[in-house]
């Protein structure tokens, strides 16, 4: 489905909220923090995806309809500390499109506008509670390569469950991968 009248942009301060709202919305948090593990209500989650959101507002994107954000997506700075064997790369931090935008090509554009022009090596920690991650099709359709199958209990080991979008779960699995873009 193409949707006209949606424009990109780049992220400012103004939009931490609605940002915010939609990554609490569609996936709680990614921030795994198993020694904080009593934040559960969506107002507490919020507040926590503000202040990450925060440090790295210069690096996302947003997409907007009818002037509210539909989907946004963003990337670390430079990150030498060693992570899965790896230094000197970047990382996406989120990649959320509104559930009724989904399969537009939002995510596609917003992940393209996020990822143009990096030199580093750019990882992306997927999940999904499929027999696959969620974004396996637009990673490879990127130019991502799986790079390391993290397993199916990843999330729950790491203390993930009570930041979760599915938290009132008693999920059984969710499935975890990291995968990598080497660029040139």
């Amino acid at each position: 489905m193409k949707i006209d009248n949606i424009r990109y942009r780049k992220a400012n301060a103004k939009d931490l909220d609605e940002i915010a709202g939609i990554i609490t919305k569609l996936l709680g948090t990614c921030n795994i923090d198993i020694y904080n593990s009593t934040i559960q209500n969506n107002n507490q989650i919020i507040v926590r995806n503000k202040e990450e959101l925060k440090k790295d507002i210069k690096n996302y994107y947003v997409c907007e309809y009818d002037n509210q954000i539909i989907g946004a997506c963003g990337i670390s700075n430079i990150i030498d500390e060693p992570k899965y064997n790896l230094t000197h790369y970047r990382e996406i931090l989120y990649l959320v499109v509104d559930s009724k935008y989904q399969r537009c090509g939002i995510g596609t554009e917003l992940m393209q506008l996020v990822c143009n022009n990096k030199k580093e090596t750019i990882i992306y920690e997927a999940w999904g509670d499929k027999e696959y991650v969620n974004s396996k099709f637009l990673l490879k359709k990127l130019g991502f390569k799986l790079f390391r199958d993290l397993g199916d209990t990843y999330y729950k080991d790491s203390g993930y469950c009570p930041f979760c979008i599915n938290r009132y779960k008693n999920c059984n699995s969710c499935k975890a991968e990291i995968w990598i873009k080497v660029n040139k």
